[in-house]
């Protein structure tokens, strides 16, 4: 025989199973959503680590010359003198961009800042140096660090250049001044007058030449010369051996022009002299180093 229920026993039962199908669908559409959120979380951090990555990796900005030529101000307009010609293909490092207009603040090859319009320019980053050998590191360091542009490369720049150099001929003390007027970029008219002092001789040279410079715009630029001109003989006091004469003189050879930061040129030169008249000739090698100045 059956015992009926209460309908208080019925009500509760039915209570309890409906508590219990909404737990679990409650904990299923949880499990759903952190499924879901899952792949958005990581594709976030993914995003974020990648923009970090590009950051680091991109390199300083810098500005290429695009103009046949660009004047350099001493501030960001046109009515700022100008300090320098920049050429076309040169390469700057930015130090910032102007607040009005289309300018630039760059920092030049040596060590000086100007201001260049953004017209002459194309902006770019250049890549880190990690994809560089390490002595190309090491002479790219170097040469940003203590080496210079020439100042014979800017258009309406330097005309006039005058060196003095110091060494040897043919094994005795040389002392020439060298003053040379700058054509181009290429050629230059030199003329040289000193003293090649010997033991019992002083030579006093005088003549002029040319210089053609073989890699314009190089930070360590070779270039080749030759010249003629006359070389006086006087004996030293207490020498009544050799005559006092003048003799032709021609010299050819070849040298390296170094600039550095803060518009200082060295200038190394290695030339074969032959000194001589119709019935004698005598060859020495010179060696000599010095300072040039470009006006």
């Amino acid at each position: 025989m059956k015992t009926p229920r209460s309908p208080y026993a019925l009500a509760l039962g039915l209570t309890a199973l409906l508590w219990a199908q909404g737990a679990q669908a409650q904990a299923q559409a949880q499990t759903q959503s952190t499924t879901a959120a899952a792949p958005t979380q990581t594709q976030t951090t993914t995003a974020q680590v990648t923009r970090r990555t590009s950051s680091a990796d991109m390199g300083t900005p810098y500005l290429r010359v695009i103009a046949q030529d660009a004047p350099v101000h001493t501030g960001p307009g046109r009515s700022y003198r100008q300090i320098y010609f920049a050429e076309r293909g040169q390469v700057f490092a930015v130090i910032e961009r102007g607040r009005s207009g289309y300018w630039f603040h760059i920092e030049l090859g040596d060590g000086t800042t100007g201001w260049i319009d953004g017209n002459a320019v194309f902006p770019y980053r250049r890549d880190n140096d990690g994809d560089r050998g390490f002595f190309a590191r090491l002479w790219h360091g170097f040469s940003n660090a203590v080496l210079g542009p020439p100042a014979v490369i800017r258009p309406g720049g330097a005309d006039v250049e005058v060196s003095f150099s110091v060494g040897v001929l043919d094994g005795e003390g040389l002392f020439l001044l060298r003053p040379a007027w700058i054509v181009d970029k290429y050629f230059a008219i030199e003329g040289f007058a000193g003293i090649n002092a010997r033991a019992q001789t002083d030579i006093f040279l005088g003549g002029v030449g040319w210089t053609l410079r073989l890699i314009p715009g190089a930070r360590v630029g070779p270039y080749l010369n030759a010249g003629v001109g006359v070389a006086h003989t006087r004996p030293k006091v207490d020498n009544f051996a050799d005559p006092d004469e003048t003799l032709l003189a021609v010299n050819a050879g070849g040298g390296l022009e170094i600039t550095f930061k803060k518009q200082i040129t060295l200038r190394l030169d290695a030339r074969n002299w032959t000194i001589f008249d119709p019935d004698k000739a005598s060859n020495g090698q010179e060696y000599t180093s010095g300072l040039a100045i470009f006006f």
